[in-house]
């Protein structure tokens, strides 16, 4: 018999008085909780009084822990005992929650004790784990001998799944896989997320691999990872500067320096292995957030072409403040041996200068240690034909039915109005119009940080005010969201684009859309039709008539057709007057 069993006895046996009045009061609170059987009320009240409980308010977990070994080995009642157990106290948690103490009491935050998901304080959280048979993903130890910062990194982790992913199926293999995460931590001793290297990543993924044919884990195991570092940084009261990896989302960056469409990247250190070389990179990375004012994608570009440059250093054994000219030279060579487009080679020449030219500004360095100039490269424009087939578009035209709904209105735009991929996916519910009896759209372009408004066909924007009434889109609502509410993302809809031109054998399935090809395809149709170049420069929204004129794909065709016509005419021949002989008889006569 279990030593706590036969502590127990002795408590009853010396004070059998005493503990018939607690038994007797603990039982009238639990004749309180609706549901629940006498026969395993009077077990459970007899086990509180042993145990020393006074209320029903003091029952927890490790009580439970406690009762399930005075329970016996493998009674048949145990399991309806200790699911009575946990009636009581989600009937308590609830009771309690009605009132402003209890609330703030019961408050779900990190505890450095074990936390039992049932018992979550919010009644349809709680509901989701009732009837889970395996306690690997109910019960969570924050009571483990390992760093409090590790163990409130993954509470944070925890408390994400919980309040956002709803899949139920989804939801567990998240909760076994951050179980693993956890695990592995303890046992490698990690004090931090935001600190793990390559290394201990790649030893987590091996961890994990070893481990994937017992459990039913997630099948990017390394999400979870993020997760935790992106809650630990970006829930932070200070900005994590150390940190491997930062989450754009603690920024709080201005509307113009940010696509809504396109996914809030992180910026990841870990490439740069030098504590030296990483502290260079953050200093100036904090400068281009902080002070530049350039756009997020800008920015995010440029560093790139500098972590692949300092990563290529670090291969040679030279710190990124020991660089010399020699070495720079080595690096664009070898860019060159890429045979990158003159255009993509001078940005990242201009990127590497303007990351030097910041050392230099910090003294870091004394000087930068090249001239970008004797690298740089001559553009030469080049005209790309990307306007989409006649029949491409027909054929989505006739299957457009078929689609989802946000789809088909999607690419109206782009078919229509020639906008960007991002401009369509940041629509918003007042986007729309009238101008006397005409259609109007206004659109914020994110390249030019301002607004454009074009006329729309009136089809269009009839399409557009069923679809804004039926889902009831207010004025300051994206029109076409994504699960979370935000602009929808452009990585998903070309994704689901590619998906249904497949389905619908949209150039026999051949084609491979590309929203941007739309832009062309208006351009040229317009200026096919005489319309100038400069009413189709601010149609697109461009600044300059260069960048129009690469935009229009029958231009070229179109100055060689007309220089065939003007010199089909006798008159403009360029040998007109040209006789056989004639240069000698010019020479005669000059003599």
């Amino acid at each position: 018999m279990p030593a706590a069993i036969l502590q127990w006895a002795e408590k009853e046996a010396v004070q059998p008085e005493r503990l018939k009045e607690s038994e007797q009061k603990i039982a009238e609170e639990l004749a309180e909780c609706p549901g629940i059987e006498k026969r395993w009320m009077k077990k459970l009240a007899k086990f509180l009084v042993q145990s020393g409980i006074r209320h029903i308010s003091e029952m927890d977990y490790t009580l439970r822990a406690e009762y399930e070994i005075y329970l016996g080995a493998t009674p048949q009642w145990k399991k309806n005992c200790l699911k009575t157990f946990d009636k009581v106290v989600k009937y308590e948690i609830q009771k309690q929650m009605q009132t402003l103490s209890g609330r703030q009491k019961n408050q779900w935050k990190y505890r450095n004790r074990i936390l039992f998901l049932p018992y979550h304080p919010d009644q349809g959280i709680a509901s989701e784990f009732e009837a889970s048979r395996k306690s690997d993903i109910l019960i969570w130890d924050f009571h483990k001998d390992c760093a409090e910062k590790l163990k409130r990194q993954i509470f944070g982790g925890l408390d994400h799944i919980l309040k956002n992913c709803k899949n139920p199926r989804v939801k567990r293999k998240k909760l076994l896989t951050l179980q693993y995460f956890y695990t592995f931590c303890v046992e490698n001793h990690i004090e931090d997320v935001e600190l793990l290297e390559e290394c201990d990543l790649e030893k987590y993924r091996i961890y994990v691999e070893k481990s994937r044919k017992e459990a039913d884990l997630e099948q990017s195991p390394m999400a979870v990872v993020t997760l935790c570092r992106k809650e630990s940084f970006v829930k932070a009261q200070d900005i994590h500067w150390h940190a491997g990896v930062w989450y754009l989302d603690r920024f709080h960056l201005p509307k113009d320096r940010v696509n809504p469409s396109a996914s809030k990247e992180g910026i990841s250190f870990l490439e740069i292995h030098d504590v030296s070389d990483r502290k260079c990179a953050q200093e100036y990375m904090k400068y281009e957030l902080g002070i530049s004012g350039q756009a997020v994608s800008t920015i995010m570009k440029r560093y790139r072409s500098i972590r692949e440059f300092i990563v290529f250093l670090k291969r040679k054994g030279i710190k990124v403040c020991e660089c010399g000219r020699a070495h720079v030279d080595a690096y664009f060579r070898k860019l060159q041996e890429r045979n990158l487009e003159a255009k993509g080679f001078n940005e990242r020449i201009y990127g590497i200068t303007h990351f030097y030219k910041f050392l230099e500004v910090r003294q870091y360095i004394g000087r930068v240690p090249f001239r970008p100039e004797y690298y740089a490269q001559k553009v030469v424009p080049v005209h790309h034909d990307r306007s989409v087939e006649t029949e491409v578009y027909i054929g989505i035209m006739r299957n457009l039915k078929f689609f989802p709904e946000h789809l088909r209105c999607m690419f109206l735009h782009l078919w229509c109005l020639g906008l960007r991929a991002s401009e369509v996916c940041t629509l918003m519910g007042n986007a729309y119009y009238r101008q006397g009896k005409d259609p109007w759209i206004q659109i914020y372009q994110i390249k030019t940080k301002g607004y454009k408004r074009i006329p729309i066909p009136e089809g269009l924007y009839e399409v557009m005010q069923v679809y804004i009434g039926k889902y009831q889109i207010g004025p300051e609502e994206y029109i076409f969201k994504n699960t979370k509410g935000g602009a929808f993302l452009y990585q998903t809809f070309r994704v689901q684009m590619l998906k249904y031109c497949e389905e619908y054998k949209i150039s026999g399935g051949e084609y491979l859309f590309k929203s941007h090809d739309y832009r062309h395809t208006v351009a040229t149709i317009f200026y096919d039709n005489e319309v100038s170049l400069q009413s189709i420069r601010d149609y697109l929204g461009h600044m300059y008539d260069e960048m129009t004129q690469q935009y229009v794909d029958y231009m070229p065709q179109k100055i060689e057709k007309a220089n065939e016509e003007y010199f089909d005419d006798p008159d403009n021949d360029l040998a007109v007057g040209l006789k056989k002989g004639s240069t000698y008889g010019r020479k005669k006569n000059l003599l």
